[in-house]
């Protein structure tokens, strides 16, 4: 891991598309997590429309594996006019360019809520066995955007894991941000378990 900090930007997507896939997280371990930090983004087990997944990307912070959650688009994705926000530091929007040029907010991956995991939680993800085909077409949409923009995913949760750790509290959104060091802690003690 040392080499590719050492590679250019364009050199660490590259690497990192080989191993960066979606995948599916335990729900006993997210329900684990959410005992420590209610912040933990709830996997809506119990309401979840079909066989839908609790997806999201695995990606590396600080030498430890995190899972930062796809979310659904809400209401708040949006302003006044009912344009779709830009992206911001917690929070990327995931957009899709239709043939007819229109954009489509297709989904959030949500950084203020990213968790640190370990190999035994996540699950590979394969769109190819998804029985509903209009979920399919979302996720390869949200998978699309994913991985095209790599280098702002791994920045964005850089930038938030650092500036929780670093107690920057003057920023609102890290106030809905889980606890980082806590989370880590906690995960280890599960491995151990």
């Amino acid at each position: 891991m040392q080499l590719i900090l050492h590679l250019s930007g364009l050199l660490i997507a590259e690497v990192v598309m080989l191993k960066f896939r979606l995948y599916i997280i335990s729900d006993e371990y997210v329900s684990y997590l959410e005992k420590f930090d209610k912040r933990v983004s709830s996997n809506k087990e119990e309401s979840r429309k079909f066989e839908r997944k609790y997806l999201g990307v695995v990606l590396s912070v600080n030498e430890l594996d995190y899972f930062v959650p796809l979310a659904s688009p809400k209401d708040s994705d949006y302003d006044n006019d009912n344009q779709i926000r830009k992206s911001i530091i917690p929070i990327i929007r995931m957009i899709h360019i239709e043939k007819d040029g229109s954009l489509t907010l297709v989904g959030t991956l949500k950084f203020n809520n990213m968790i640190p995991v370990i190999h035994s939680v996540v699950q590979e993800y394969d769109g190819k066995n998804e029985c509903d085909l209009q979920y399919r077409e979302l996720v390869n949409k949200q998978w699309n955007y994913i991985s095209k923009h790599i280098n702002q995913i791994l920045r964005n949760a850089k930038t938030i894991y650092n500036e929780k750790i670093n107690n920057t509290e003057n920023k609102g959104y890290l106030r809905s941000t889980v606890d980082f060091l806590l989370l880590e802690t906690k995960a280890k003690e599960y491995k151990s378990n």
